[in-house]
């Protein structure tokens, strides 16, 4: 199936969502230098780039995501404007992670595709199923709440 990616930059969650999806599989070369194609655009390639990679994929969509290549530093901007959740989770919200299930931290992050009961699925780049938060490829992985800390969640076109 071909889609014109122009029909999609129109600032919604499935856009956002399904451009994610698209980049499953894609993997950063050679493996463990942290180089890949979401780094390079960004202007900060060879760094963990989990959400160079969100980024990437909102800024595909049309939007302008802030700029940081920090979890943290994106989950504080969201919390002061208002959209940092911390339940309730919703496909196209942006997921923050720590892995040591003790939410104290936000190690990680992906775009939330699904949620299910007691675990959301999530699409992400720098994990693998070696290394949740520095793995060098774009997976779609399920995850149990536990480990999710907050979400950040976009303002979207309807």
């Amino acid at each position: 199936m071909v889609i014109d990616m122009q029909d999609l930059k129109n600032k919604t969650k499935e856009a956002v969502i399904q451009i994610a999806k698209w980049q499953v599989g894609v993997v950063e070369s050679p493996p463990n230098s942290n180089l890949q194609k979401y780094g390079e655009a960004y202007g900060l390639n060879g760094y963990a780039w989990c959400v160079m990679f969100v980024w990437w994929c909102f800024r595909e969509a049309g939007f302008n995501l802030r700029k940081t290549a920090s979890c943290t530093q994106l989950a504080n901007a969201y919390k002061s404007a208002g959209q940092l959740v911390t339940k309730d989770f919703k496909p196209g919200d942006i997921a923050m992670y720590d892995f040591t299930g003790k939410k104290s931290k936000t190690e990680h992050c992906g775009i939330i595709t699904e949620v299910g009961k007691g675990y959301i699925i999530s699409v992400e780049g720098n994990t693998s199923n070696t290394n949740n938060a520095n793995g060098g490829e774009v997976m779609e992985r399920k995850r149990e709440l536990k480990f999710v800390t907050c979400a950040c969640r976009p303002m979207y076109n309807m």
